[in-house]
């Protein structure tokens, strides 16, 4: 793709460090104001890039904007039906079916990259998503995102083989030794406590400070943080 596009840049890392890893290089490396993700086994929809960026462009307030996800060739014994609680908790706890602002992913502290996130449950995906509905605003259209191949062996059908329905919701059925030990909570817990400290010190910093143009530029700066955030802090 990176050969008949050049707008594409395709970055090899020497060592497989996990996926939150990856994404915080390509981050890194990224010159627009947006970032998407997308998982080898997936699509983006056509018309879904502009019309997040639409929605974010005339709708300041908003840090990221999340699309629908149609699944695709879901194995025969793990159908699921539109309307089954754990497709909405599907399509609400991961990050390939949203587009953001690059600087509320940098102010986040980017994906966790600690080993426990390392798992086929994607726990990466909800950390960061977690973070980000705590500290600002996300906007949800109906535009669909992203089609989700449901490959036998990936982490929707380990999703599905060990959650039932339950009532009008669902529970799980089975837990991972992250999940039993509590190591994931505690690894959650550290990246949460992690991204709470980054945007407190990123409000301190944009108070204004200086007189003439830097007070301005800084004051300007603290009113977006303010509409994305969509929380009110004045002077200390």
């Amino acid at each position: 793709m990176a050969r008949e596009d050049r707008r594409i840049v395709a970055l090899s890392l020497p060592t497989n460090r996990g996926q939150g890893f990856a994404r915080n290089i390509g981050v890194a490396a990224a010159h627009a104001p947006y970032v998407t993700f997308l998982d080898q086994d997936d699509e983006h929809a056509p018309g879904w890039y502009d019309h997040a960026v639409e929605v974010l462009q005339a709708n300041p307030q908003f840090a990221a904007v999340r699309g629908d996800v149609e699944l695709m060739e879901v194995p025969a014994e793990l159908s699921i039906r539109q309307s089954d609680p754990r497709r909405l908790a599907m399509v609400n706890s991961t990050v390939w079916n949203m587009v953001m602002r690059k600087v509320v992913y940098h102010a986040l502290g980017g994906s966790p990259t600690a080993a426990t996130f390392r798992t086929r449950e994607g726990a990466e995906d909800i950390a960061v998503v977690v973070a980000l509905k705590q500290y600002f605003k996300v906007a949800k259209t109906e535009c669909v995102a992203t089609r989700h191949y449901v490959k036998a062996g990936g982490a929707t059908a380990y999703f599905l083989r060990r959650t039932r329905l339950v009532g009008n919701g669902f529970e799980f059925t089975e837990l991972t030794t992250g999940e039993r030990t509590g190591a994931l909570d505690k690894a959650l817990a550290e990246f949460h406590a992690q991204a709470a400290a980054n945007v407190e010190a990123l409000r301190g910093q944009l108070k204004p400070k200086f007189a003439g143009f830097r007070a301005l530029l800084a004051g300007v700066s603290l009113r977006l943080l303010k509409k994305i955030s969509g929380r009110q802090h004045g002077p200390r």
